[in-house]
């Protein structure tokens, strides 16, 4: 929390209470050990955004996660609250004092004193994930906290918006070079799509198409409309929350695909790897993609209905030739996505509800090759049968195309909301 000087929830927070500026925070006995904050769902007729969420909006401003002219989201600002509450030593919510079935809701919080955390520290203490500042660690939820955010998120009204990925749309290559073989584009539409339920690997897909692929729930009901259908995408199905073996992350799990429902579009061509994100919950990545001149490991958020691409083919190139080289390390072909779950630090994905990772084919085949190339000496090259001296050729051909292979300016094909094809 580097921007705000390493103030602490606490001190923050009676700060606001004392300001008297935000309705319905207050104290709720005179010692001020105790105060009440407001807890209007978003589903509620008379729910107000700009006084019931107040509050929250100023925690995600002064946390640096929210902007004048940023888009709206009073349910996250409210999650990314209430985990911070719930994970910081220096609060303990009374559940007993709080009222959440009246015309205006209010939870009741009590400020732990320092001398009785120092002295009664428990295990779920213990386990609170803080900063060297001291400040809880942001959005890091429990599954009671997730389950609380999609409750908020099902009262929440979001228009459906219409899809862009379509044959009649501008075409991504440049139109000077010659027609790609069928065989060819294939091969640059391979991805290997593999689903982790709580950090355990439950299904596997390849998806083929040139023009991409769903990622969704299996909904029956979807085929019968237009806006959901498509002749040559193809359809990647989430896995039902019962490979989950306990049952509470089944059911938190199981109401998550819920909001999974239009599911996210991902397309593999020769320029990389390109999503656009359809459903109501948040979708986070990691990938060797984005914009700018060098690869950033933090996770990005993915905006609803933008084109992003998430995996870059002349990056991942250059750097496989470095990493040939030896003078880096080996890229990673593989795309996380995590939904409805901020995510933070790539290492953390195995604690997340839902992570899907996206492995471009070609790439890491071609990432293969190189490392056999690296750990077999050239002289036992001789001892290799005829298929592997034939899959060998194969992959220096693709490896010479890719090379070879100038990309094209970035031009208004890859605009937000606009069309793209193979």
């Amino acid at each position: 929390m580097s921007n705000t000087g390493g103030r602490r929830l606490k001190q923050w927070l009676v700060e606001q209470i004392q300001s008297s500026q935000y309705p319905g925070l207050e104290w709720e006995d005179e010692s001020h050990t105790l105060f009440r904050i407001p807890w209007k769902h978003a589903g509620k007729q008379d729910y107000n955004q700009e006084i019931d969420a107040s509050i929250f909006k100023a925690w995600a401003v002064f946390k640096g996660k929210f902007k004048e002219g940023d888009k709206a989201e009073p349910a996250t600002w409210k999650t990314r609250l209430r985990c911070a509450l719930n994970k910081s030593p220096d609060f303990e919510e009374v559940t007993d004092r709080s009222q959440l079935d009246i015309s205006e809701p209010y939870k009741v919080y009590r400020i732990v004193p320092e001398e009785e955390q120092k002295i009664g520290k428990s295990t779920s203490m213990a386990m609170a994930t803080t900063s060297s500042s001291g400040d809880i660690t942001d959005m890091d939820c429990s599954s009671g906290d997730i389950e609380e955010f999609i409750k908020e998120e099902e009262g929440c009204n979001i228009q459906a918006s219409p899809e862009y990925w379509s044959q009649s749309s501008i075409n991504a290559f440049p139109m000077h070079q010659d027609p790609l073989p069928i065989s060819f584009i294939s091969a640059f539409s391979q991805m290997m799509i593999s689903f982790f339920y709580g950090g355990k690997l439950v299904h596997t897909a390849l998806a083929t198409h040139p023009e991409g692929c769903r990622i969704s729930p299996v909904q029956q009901h979807l085929g019968r409309s237009a806006l959901y259908s498509s002749e040559t995408m193809q359809s990647v199905h989430f896995p039902p929350a019962e490979h989950i073996e306990y049952d509470r992350p089944r059911q938190i799990t199981r109401k998550l695909l819920g909001h999974l429902e239009r599911g996210v579009l991902v397309r593999a061509n020769r320029e990389g790897v390109f999503i656009k994100r359809l459903c109501q919950s948040r979708v986070f990545w990691s990938g060797l993609g984005g914009v700018g001149p060098q690869y950033s490991p933090v996770p990005c958020k993915l905006e609803r209905d933008a084109v992003v691409k998430i995996f870059d083919t002349e990056r991942f190139i250059h750097a496989l030739q470095l990493y040939q080289e030896g003078q880096f390390p080996a890229p990673d072909p593989t795309v996380t996505l995590c939904f409805g779950e901020e995510l933070h630090d790539i290492s953390n994905a195995k604690n997340k509800l839902i992570i899907v990772q996206i492995t471009v084919v070609n790439c890491q085949q071609l990432l293969e090759a190189v490392n056999i190339r690296r750990t077999q000496p050239y002289s036992n090259s001789s001892n290799l049968d005829i298929t592997d001296e034939v899959a060998s050729d194969q992959m220096a051909r693709i490896y010479q195309d890719l090379c070879s292979y100038s990309a094209p300016q970035r031009t208004a094909c890859y605009r937000d909301n606009m069309p793209i094809t193979a």
